[in-house]
């Protein structure tokens, strides 16, 4: 099935705001996926992905995950690196939401790349300790040179394999709150991780998982992931999902979320409150 028919197949499924009876997923529609709030930090952000994006330096690339599907190449341009590898802005700005609006301390993430949306996910709290895993060790220089320009001075750097990384920073971190997993776009790999950072998660640990249609075989990670005993409430974006083991969660329950304003014939006039 291609991505264009994985997307009608959610797109039909998919609900909307005023479709949802939850408290808890009402208000992280309405603060983060619906929120379009321009926060001062994006403009030094912006910059940043801008100059990327301009920068035609080559490096020699170590990928040891399932590859671009864009650049195969082992060496690449940073330009190519923020234009293919990087989440895009919008997406990136969510995940900022995401933080600033849940305030997970202890946060996690498994894939740096040049280190844009390890900031975009560390800005939101910056006096919290942030862990990012990256396997390039060409590609880790960059993120750091970039850490260093915005001054993300509480960013722990791990490079290498994440199957020894990953260990070592759940070690250090003690307990986990929100993590990040863009890192390798296999099944078995991602199931993995999933359970490492189980062993360190706790009632109101966030997972963020990226791509999740990016393969049969991620799709088939996310919906073993759904399926995990200790998940009680997933949130299907697409081109990302959210997990939580929220044990307030009376019943398990697994949504698929567009913006209200892609299904305007769905649009209700009873909303249900924030309480």
């Amino acid at each position: 099935m291609s991505i264009g028919q994985r997307f009608l197949r959610f797109y039909w499924q998919a609900q909307t705001k005023y479709t949802i009876h939850s408290p808890f997923v009402f208000s992280l529609i309405e603060e983060v996926i619906e929120d379009h709030r321009i926060y001062y930090d994006f403009n030094a952000l912006d910059r940043l992905r801008m100059l990327s994006e301009k920068d035609n330096s080559r490096l020699q690339v170590v990928d040891l995950g399932a590859g671009s599907k864009v650049d195969k190449t082992p060496s690449r341009s940073i330009a190519s690196i923020a234009k293919n590898a990087v989440s895009p802005k919008w997406q990136c700005e969510l995940l900022f939401r995401l933080v600033h609006h849940l305030q997970p301390q202890n946060r996690l993430e498994l894939g740096t790349s040049i280190g844009i949306s390890s900031l975009y996910q560390y800005i939101p709290l910056r006096k919290a300790p942030f862990y990012t895993l990256e396997g390039c060790p060409n590609i880790a220089k960059i993120a750091a040179a970039n850490f260093k320009k915005l001054k993300a001075t509480q960013i722990r750097q791990l490079i290498g394999d994440f199957s020894q990384t990953l260990p070592k920073a759940l070690q250090e971190m003690e307990r986990l709150d929100y993590v990040f997993i863009d890192g390798n776009h296999q099944m078995k790999p991602t199931l993995s991780y999933f359970e490492t950072c189980l062993k360190y998660s706790h009632n109101d640990t966030i997972f963020v998982f990226d791509d999740i249609y990016w393969s049969d075989e991620m799709l088939a990670a996310w919906e073993a992931i759904k399926a995990h005993p200790q998940v009680t409430l997933s949130i299907d974006l697409f081109f990302m999902g959210i997990v939580f083991l929220r044990s307030e969660q009376k019943e398990v329950q697994h949504f698929k979320i567009v913006p209200a304003k892609y299904k305007p014939w769905k649009m209700g006039f009873f909303a249900p409150s924030k309480g």
